[in-house]
């Protein structure tokens, strides 16, 4: 069994080796320049690239043609993950990949997951693939544990600045200027279904990570010491990093493996510079 992502799931090169995943890179463009996301993409100058940039970068998803392509390159069924379909066209064009796919071979299975997430979220759900495929889990069972995850799968972040949201029309400029003002960081969260909600509003980055660190931890609370996996994904801020994983295993006690891994071309467009991500 294959699995088949978008590059919005953050990857590191040895969670590729872990996962045994193939990528389907989606393409940024800023200022009339095209950074495809297969991990060659350098995130600092990238970074910057967006910074000075006075317009938004935009992105743009796999083709179905290339979707196609890449469910057929592989022997035996097909998973895949797409980012949710609320914030991107990524999982329509790969629903339209396997119409193709199945086409040229009837009698392949290929399911495609709407993680309802994205980057450490989607990161999550790789992980959880490849356990359940190397448990010699069948096709069906799989997506019933996989689709079950989906339902109860948290993906909190905050993020250092908002400029590149406000850029993006994801957030308004009113809130952008005044959380810098006031050096309001917000902690948000999905919703449940796919799309994104502010949980709390906090003076300072620090506060913030500390309040985001205590929603894992209410969300973990009664669940058994080290049962639960937890991604952290971080922008260009391993330290930052660091410190929170510090603080998942102080104040939350069922979290087990901690995974940590930086965020691909395409989640750093989001998250920015000194962005976190965790997904649980």
């Amino acid at each position: 069994m294959n699995i088949l992502v978008d590059s919005c799931c953050d990857l590191s090169p040895e969670l590729l080796k872990r996962t045994k995943a193939v990528v389907a890179p989606l393409t940024v463009t800023i200022d009339g320049t095209d950074y495809v996301d297969d991990g060659t993409v350098e995130i600092g100058p990238y970074l910057e690239a967006m910074r000075a940039s006075r317009t938004p970068a935009r992105s743009a998803c796999p083709s179905p043609a290339l979707y196609t392509e890449q469910m057929l390159s592989g022997d035996g069924d097909c998973f895949v993950i797409t980012l949710s379909s609320k914030l991107s066209g990524s999982h329509n064009a790969a629903v339209l990949g396997r119409e193709h796919a199945l086409e040229e071979a009837p009698g392949r299975r290929i399911h495609i997951f709407d993680s309802e997430s994205a980057s450490a979220g989607e990161t999550y759900l790789a992980l959880m693939l490849r356990d359940l495929i190397d448990a010699g889990k069948s096709f069906e069972e799989i997506i019933s544990a996989v689709e079950n995850k989906i339902r109860s799968l948290h993906t909190l972040f905050v993020l250092d600045s908002l400029d590149n949201l406000v850029k993006n029309g994801r957030v308004s400029k009113t809130v952008g200027l005044l959380a810098n003002v006031l050096s309001i960081r917000l902690v948000m969260s999905d919703d449940g279904s796919g799309a994104i909600r502010q949980l709390a509003k906090v003076r300072g980055i620090r506060g913030a990570l500390a309040q985001m660190v205590e929603t894992c931890r209410v969300h973990t609370e009664g669940m058994v010491a080290g049962s639960q996996r937890l991604v952290l994904s971080y922008c260009n801020c391993l330290d930052r990093a660091q410190q929170v994983y510090q603080l998942i295993r102080e104040k939350c006690p069922a979290i087990g493996e901690i995974v940590m891994t930086p965020t691909s071309a395409l989640s750093s467009m989001y998250a920015y510079n000194g962005g976190v991500i965790i997904a649980y």
